[in-house]
């Protein structure tokens, strides 16, 4: 029997690495587990702990995780946003556009492209790390997106032009911290993968957005989560997306938080 077991389609990325890194500083039995190396979810060991990383889009590995998650809660083991994965197996941007109106949680309407001016953004339903996503600045443009994707799998909103957006971190309930991202000169991707700057924020305004993604992480059944954030056009703060398994490299190096001891510190002795 294990302590706690880590489910990852890329087992070198940094997040699994550095929480196995603290699984073992606390002298945890742990192993990393591959989704795509994985025959048979009966066979797999008991583990009084899992944590769930979010399948690429790409591999649809979903129903497999799935597979996984209801054989764990099966054996009443804890896992890292259960209620979040039980309810939305699949919680893509239209999804989340759809509950951020549910949950009166602000964001970014939704535009038709046919008849909004230039320029707006194109997402992809399903993408991560800032992939998928397109700014659209002429017909010629949209057209090429087209395609590539199905309009009906595009989520499509009007450019905001603050030049920067946040990466918000909740753990049970609790901010860790609030990440500045700001895109390379020439750039309107952010994210830290894509090259982006990122840095403490320490605004005037900080109740505020904590209070935003506090509001998004428990609407979304979410025990950890990273809330993305842009000051939109009408200069209010605008939820971007939620990242149910979030990326931290970038935030544990400008915000200096241990984010996977304390992703681990919470299911195993928090909860």
């Amino acid at each position: 029997m294990f302590d706690l077991l880590i489910f990852t389609q890329y087992p070198k990325a940094y997040a699994p690495r550095r929480l196995a890194v603290e699984a073992k500083n606390m002298d945890l039995r742990f192993k990393i587990y591959e989704y795509s190396k994985i025959k048979n979810v009966t066979k797999l060991p008991i583990s009084k702990y899992v944590i769930l990383r979010e399948p690429d889009a790409d591999k649809n590995l979903y129903s497999l995780r799935d597979k996984i998650l209801k054989y764990y809660l099966n054996h009443k083991s804890l896992i890292l946003n259960h209620k979040s994965y039980s309810k939305w197996s699949i919680l893509d941007k239209k999804t989340q556009s759809l509950e951020f109106k549910k949950g009166g949680i602000p964001t970014i309407s939704e535009i038709n492209p046919e008849t909004f001016s230039y320029p707006f953004i194109a997402k992809s339903k399903l993408g991560s790390h800032g992939s998928h996503v397109f700014k659209i600045t002429c017909k010629e443009g949209f057209d090429k997106v087209l395609s590539k994707y199905k309009a009906e799998d595009l989520l499509c909103q009007e450019f905001q032009t603050s030049g920067f957006d946040l990466r918000v971190i909740v753990l049970g309930g609790r901010v860790l911290g609030i990440m500045k991202r700001t895109p390379q000169k020439g750039e309107f991707l952010s994210n830290f993968s894509q090259g982006g700057f990122v840095s403490k924020y320490d605004g005037s305004d900080m109740s505020e957005i904590k209070s935003i993604a506090i509001k998004t992480a428990k609407h979304f059944k979410l025990d950890h989560v990273g809330v993305d954030l842009m000051k939109g056009n009408d200069s209010g703060w605008k939820v971007l997306e939620v990242n149910r398994a979030c990326q931290f490299q970038g935030f544990e190096k400008a915000i200096g938080v241990n984010v996977a001891q304390y992703a681990i510190q919470f299911l195993v002795t928090d909860r």
